[in-house]
């Protein structure tokens, strides 16, 4: 093919627009920003989630301790039931984290953490689920009222 002025300067001008240096420095630079930028949001990710994994524990742990707590007085029995409430409302919103972020952590990010994180919050719920069972549920019992009057006559 025989090339003609105005299709070398039309060529020229097509080639030049894709490897000008400057277009091509921001692309770079844009696609660096862009991976720093991803890098950044996982560590972030996997320090939410590390952080997140101690509260949960920490909270199974102060609400294991209530559960042992004398709640025979109706104040100290309020204020765990508050306490219950509280942490249940909390629970519910990190069930809610683990769905907003369960499709990146299928992707493999962050997995470790998050799977830690997982464990915590199950325990969580059981922990909530102890107390609520000793503090509410099983003292409106009879039968385990009854239980407890026949374990008490045998000291």
């Amino acid at each position: 093919m025989i090339a003609t002025k105005p299709n070398i300067h039309r060529l020229t001008q097509g080639l030049r627009k894709v490897v000008s240096a400057t277009a091509t420095v921001r692309v770079v630079k844009d696609q660096r920003d862009l991976v720093s930028s991803i890098t950044l949001a996982i560590i972030k990710l996997q320090e939410d989630l590390t952080k997140k994994t101690a509260n949960a524990k920490t909270v199974s742990t102060y609400l294991a301790e209530l559960t042992w707590v004398d709640s025979s007085d109706e104040k100290v029995k309020e204020t765990i039931v508050e306490l219950i409430e509280s942490s249940q409302i909390w629970y519910n919103l990190e069930l809610e984290y683990i769905e907003t972020v369960q499709p990146v952590i299928n992707n493999g990010i962050a997995a470790t953490e998050f799977v830690l994180y997982k464990e915590a919050i199950e325990e969580l719920g059981e922990a909530i689920s102890d107390l609520r069972s000793a503090v509410i549920t099983l003292p409106e019992s009879n039968e385990f009222n009854d239980a407890m009057n026949e374990l008490s006559n045998l000291l």
